[in-house]
Order: C-alpha cells, then structure tokens, then sequence
C-alpha cells in the first residue's frame, strides 16, 4: 500500500490561499501524482515498489533485497540518495530514503506514529515540504510516543515498587506470589525499556547522519535548528530510559533480598527445631542401648523421669529463644 503526501497548488484548492498537502491512499497502477513530498510504502509489493523507483528514479531498498534486514551501512548516501535504517518503537526496522524533494519511507508493520505524524502534516503549509524537515517530524512524532512508553513504564514501576514493599510488610502467606508476579514484571518492563532505548539510539545516529549532511546540502537553517531541538530532546529521553532502568535493577535486587530473608526465616526455623530437639534425642538415644547394667531401666519411675527430661531439655532452648526475640 502506497500512502502520498503531496502539494496541492493554490489554483487547485477549492478555496484561496497558500497551497496545501494532501494525503491519499493509491492503488496498483494508479499513477503517483507530482509534487510528492512523502509516500509512505507499507508493506509494498514488487509492483508498487517499481512503480515508486520509476517515479524517482532511484533505488528503493525492500524485504526483497537480501541485505534488507541488516545492511552493510545503516545510514549511508548514493548518487545523491540519502539511505537511513531506523529501528522504532513499534517495528523492528523502518527504511528512510530522501531522493530529491521526496522522502520515502519502508514499514512492514502498522505504527499509529505514522497516521499522527499524517494527518499532522496535512495541516502543514509551504515551509513544511523539505525532505528533511518532513523526516525530523516524523522523528518528533516517534520520540513523543517513546516519551509516552516511557511515562507508562514509569507509573508500572512505581506499582510494582509500592507492590514489593507492601508484601513485605503483609501477609506472610501471599509473599511468594507477590514475588513471582514481581519478578515477571519487571523482566517485562526491562524488556520495553531496551526497546526504546534501541530506537532512541537509533534514531539519534539519524538525526546527526541527516545533519552532517544537511551541511553539505545547505539545508534551510529553521530545519537544522528543528534536528538540534530533537536531538536534545532524544538525549534528555536517553538519560530518562538509564534512569528507569536502574531502578528496574533496584527493584530486582530489593526483592531477591526480600526472598532472600524469607529463606532465612524458613533455615532459622529449622535450625531452631534442631537445636530444640537435639536434646531429647540424646536422651533417648543413652537410655535405648539396653546395655545390661542400667539401673534406671529398673526403676518403677525411670520411663516418667525420662519423658519429663525430655520436655524439660526441649522447652528450655524454645523459651531461651524466645527470650532472646530469635523466634
């Protein structure tokens, strides 16, 4: 599917004024009309992908190429055609390629950033229609909707945290499946946090690609100054995405403590029983030899003597642990 942003002239527009962009969804074999300053190539078959080649008279790289997927160069330019490989959010890869007047881009996937940045554009007017001034929208457009995924891991995590240190606190009996779920999570949120720090850096090595080489092609100063505003804004979210995901580790190693001193209770019960127990072991052990000459075992009152040892060398190490606050 081809979808075209393109400039619709003031004689062509119903009302006066400035002339447009317009966004239209083509078919196979409808012609792309002229003044194209975006087509978006979604999922193309060989047939839209020559037909968009012929129109400008360049390469366009598709899943049919075998090195599609993972390029010799991300970003590299050919006869004066710019080729950039992004990774986004929503897709494992995304192809720019600026041919003159016109950027092209390559999905395979639906990306809402897309439709927004779409429809966004049409509002535009002339000063809007560079190439690279359309590419740095649609990078503002994606590092938005980085923010956003940022801001829900955020408030995930901030649910996840309160979770922990609840349990800790709460039922002795749910602890075990507050920490599994936690765990589960977090791996979760580490892995949505790697994603966007992907794209970011992605995105970023774009945005200084496309402005080394907006200097040699003399780009329009309010575009470079639009690249400059979105690089800040990819490293403040860089430093933002480092920062979630420490506390992510944070969050890890507070609840391998916490299960950590829930296993120490368990060892500590059962090292408590042992030591409970080991006496009244002892004593049954000494008097269940039956050697001949024992003279308890003669005695009408030796079997209550020692029952009553036992309890007493039993009780006394539990109410010493007790006193000492152990139990």
């Amino acid at each position: 599917m081809l979808v075209v942003h393109y400039v619709v002239k003031p004689q062509d527009c119903e009302a006066s004024g400035a002339s447009r962009i317009a966004r239209q969804v083509f078919g196979a074999g409808e012609p792309i009309p002229p003044g194209a300053v975006w087509i978006d190539m979604i999922q193309p078959t060989q047939h839209e992908n020559q037909e968009v080649q012929d129109y400008l008279r360049c390469k366009i790289p598709t899943r049919d190429d075998p090195d599609y997927v993972e390029p010799p160069e991300a970003y590299y330019a050919e006869d004066g055609v710019r080729y950039l490989q992004a990774n986004v959010v929503s897709e494992p890869g995304v192809t720019f390629v600026i041919c003159g007047p016109t950027l092209v881009t390559v999905r395979y996937d639906a990306s809402a950033s897309f439709e927004i940045f779409g429809r966004k554009l049409c509002k535009s007017r002339d000063h809007a229609v560079e190439p690279e001034a359309v590419a740095v929208g649609l990078v503002y457009t994606l590092v938005d909707r980085s923010a956003g995924a940022l801001g829900h891991v955020g408030a995930s995590l901030d649910e996840i945290g309160a979770a922990v240190f609840n349990a800790a606190k709460g039922d002795k009996t749910r602890r075990t499946e507050v920490y599994y779920r936690t765990l589960d999570a977090l791996g979760r949120e580490d892995e949505r946090i790697s994603k966007v720090r992907r794209s970011l850096v992605s995105l970023e090595r774009l945005l200084l690609f496309l402005s080394a080489e907006g200097r040699a092609k003399k780009i329009s100063k309010p575009v470079r100054e639009s690249m400059k505003a979105a690089l800040r804004d990819l490293q403040s979210l860089e430093e933002d995405a480092s920062f979630k995901a420490q506390k992510v580790q944070f969050l890890l190693d507070s609840t391998l403590g916490f299960i950590n001193l829930a296993q120490n209770d368990i060892i500590k019960l059962f090292s408590v029983l042992a030591v409970i127990f080991m006496p009244p072991t002892l004593i049954a052990s000494n008097y269940g030899m039956n050697f001949k000459e024992m003279p308890e075992l003669n005695w009408w009152f030796g079997y209550p003597l020692a029952l009553f040892l036992m309890v007493c060398v039993a009780v006394g190490p539990y109410l010493f642990f007790r006193w000492n606050k152990w139990l």
